[in-house]
């Protein structure tokens, strides 16, 4: 019990040299080896971490004797990499979404159950202090409005929805304890490429809450924000002030004038490297000393939601879309 967990990072692009560069610093945890097609990253991998370095998967575990992966290579990969790892005994995180299609997931959650192993997928803003504290004091909102937007356009093989606005999605889902009622979507392709790079989406939740979410990689600057808004206070959390998070919380204060004020109590949270966070928890897990923060379950609900979503854009740059969900 006391020795290393021997782990290895597939798909050494940004993610992957973030979770590598994690791991290598965790104690308890041994960085075996970095799967890469790309010669460059491999290169990089083996000098920065004294790892081995392989091709692809297969070479992998033919050579190494593993516990845990965290697969992040492409997510048109990922169903049929992290099948794989698990039909080798490995626990697997794999970093969102798990899959393209709601059926690849249900698959993988099916034969990670099946074969006792924890697949756990990489939503790292569950590991937000802030979000967290959002799950314990939200009670009813009835409206969130949630901005993602970034001028990187890195991932070119699936569309903003499941690149970006997937986060919001999950922890949307989180804070309205109702089924969804009604979506609305548009967006727009400017890449060059089938998948849109900004959408615009609007659900409509059977308990009346709205959230409306928009997601961009093609915008100026970066924001990542959330308002939520419940019947006696408002929250407003700017999550792009790494790595802190500035949380406003309004509530209306009576007076004697019978004026409107509101009070607003202003929280500066420290998020420390959410990523490490998610790492320890998904070895925790591995270990048996800690349960789900987010289960298989509710991957499935935001995938699901996210794939819907997108379906609904086709063809891009369609007027929005409205519909009854389901």
């Amino acid at each position: 019990m006391n020795e290393p967990s021997q782990v290895a990072v597939v798909g050494f692009g940004v993610m992957g040299r973030y979770h590598a560069n994690v791991y290598a610093a965790l104690p308890g945890v041994s960085l075996r080896a970095v799967v890469e097609p790309d010669t460059a990253r491999r290169r990089a991998a083996a000098e920065l971490y004294g790892c081995a370095t392989y091709t692809d998967v297969a070479a992998m575990l033919r050579a190494e004797h593993l516990d845990a992966v965290s697969l992040a290579s492409p997510t048109s990969t990922h169903y049929p990499l992290a099948s794989r790892l698990l039909d080798a005994g490995l626990h697997v995180l794999v970093e969102k979404p798990v899959a393209t299609r709601v059926s690849e997931a249900r698959a993988l959650a099916a034969q990670s159950r099946t074969l006792g192993l924890v697949m756990q997928v990489g939503h790292i803003t569950r590991f937000y202090k802030t979000v967290q504290q959002l799950r314990q004091e939200v009670r009813r909102p009835y409206l969130i409005e949630a901005r993602r937007l970034t001028p990187n356009a890195r991932i070119r093989d699936v569309g903003v929805i499941l690149d970006l606005m997937i986060h919001d999605i999950d922890i949307v889902l989180g804070l309205v304890a109702s089924p969804v009622a009604q979506v609305a979507v548009a967006g727009h392709a400017l890449n060059g490429t089938p998948f849109e790079d900004v959408a615009a989406a609007q659900i409509i939740f059977s308990n009346g809450c709205i959230a409306r979410f928009l997601a961009s990689r093609v915008a100026p600057d970066t924001e990542r924000s959330l308002v939520v808004a419940e019947a006696e206070r408002t929250f407003r959390l700017d999550f792009a002030r790494e790595p802190h998070t500035e949380m406003a919380i309004y509530q209306p204060r009576p007076s004697d004038d019978d004026g409107n004020h509101v009070h607003v109590d202003r929280h500066v949270v420290f998020e420390g490297n959410p990523l490490r966070k998610e790492l320890e928890h998904f070895l925790a897990r591995i270990r048996l000393s800690a349960t789900p923060i987010g289960t298989l379950e509710d991957d499935l609900r935001a995938l699901t939601l996210a794939t819907d979503l997108t379906e609904r854009l086709a063809p891009l740059g369609a007027a929005t879309v409205a519909a009854p969900a389901g």
